[in-house]
């Protein structure tokens, strides 16, 4: 028996074996992590204004009311079929994202102080598991630290478990735990709920969605899968979730949000914010436009 010809014939099969097994390992079908179209800007333009009730006329009195003139809200650039940056005008805030063989979103990093940079990580089913992040001062000194952990069911987001820390420069130490629970209906968020544990102090808030049939371009996109990183629902980051985009949003608050939209893909569309009391309102109105890549 000829032992060497054996032996060589084994290697080349383990061999041929291996390179079957990395090919299919880089071409496993893994949830996207970008938005669904190709978004490059988004335009803002906005009014505010608020009135107070005269208890002896009983007539709503403007008293503060600002006019913010269309400017460029958000920028998106690509790179083939990869988003490589997104700015937040609004914000000051500038993120990259870096990439793994998959194609999947595995760092986010943010020039600005006021935010912090992320390192992702995936489960075996291709879903986002957790997020992590760090801010450090000019020295290397920790002053605060971000962990998210997701729970998922038949591909949904069920749970993000928040552990937050921070210690800023002559400010007392902050630790603070939030839960965020959705409920999903016919592939749309239709309730958060977000508990918050600050020491002994416990907050709950909750947000009801009601939708209608315009589709939502930014769905899938995993950066707005980060607690209160919206770009058009500005809280709860449930932009990249639902399939489609609400007409309306409540909450036991007397705030609510309302909304209308306009093209296939969306063009543009009007936000309206309503916060009121029996003596004060607050009205916010946004008008909103989307350009895509060509």
């Amino acid at each position: 028996m000829d032992y060497r010809k054996i032996a060589a014939m084994f290697l080349a099969l383990t061999i041929l074996l291996l390179s079957a097994c990395n090919k299919d390992n880089n071409n496993k079908n893994y949830p996207g992590t970008l938005p669904d179209q190709k978004i490059t800007n988004i335009y803002e333009t906005s009014t505010f204004k608020t009135e107070m009730l005269n208890p002896v006329t009983h007539e709503w009195k403007v008293i503060a009311e600002k006019n913010n003139a269309r400017h460029l809200a958000h920028e998106f650039t690509w790179v083939g079929d990869r988003l490589e940056s997104m700015e937040d005008h609004n914000l000051g805030r500038f993120y990259s994202f870096n990439y793994d063989e998959y194609g999947r979103v595995i760092r986010i990093i943010c020039d600005s102080d006021a935010d912090y940079s992320r390192t992702l990580t995936y489960d075996e089913e291709g879903l986002l598991a957790r997020c992590e992040g760090t801010l450090k001062d000019n020295n290397g000194k920790l002053i605060s630290s971000q962990a998210l952990i997701y729970t998922w069911e038949n591909g949904l987001l069920k749970r993000i478990e928040e552990d937050y820390w921070s210690q800023l420069p002559d400010e007392e130490e902050i630790s603070r735990k939030t839960d965020r629970v959705y409920t999903w209906q016919d592939g749309n968020v239709v309730r958060t709920i977000r508990t918050e544990h600050t020491g002994d102090k416990v907050v709950e808030t909750q947000y009801d969605y009601e939708y209608g049939t315009a589709v939502n371009p930014l769905h899938g996109f995993v950066f707005l899968v980060l607690p209160e990183k919206g770009i058009i629902f500005d809280y709860e980051g449930i932009d990249g979730l639902s399939k489609n985009l609400p007409t309306r949003i409540t909450s036991p608050t007397s705030t609510r949000y309302e909304f209308s939209y306009t093209g296939t893909p969306l063009t543009s569309f009007q936000k309206h914010i309503i916060g009121d009391n029996p003596t004060l309102r607050v009205n916010t109105d946004y008008f909103v436009e989307l350009e895509y890549a060509k």
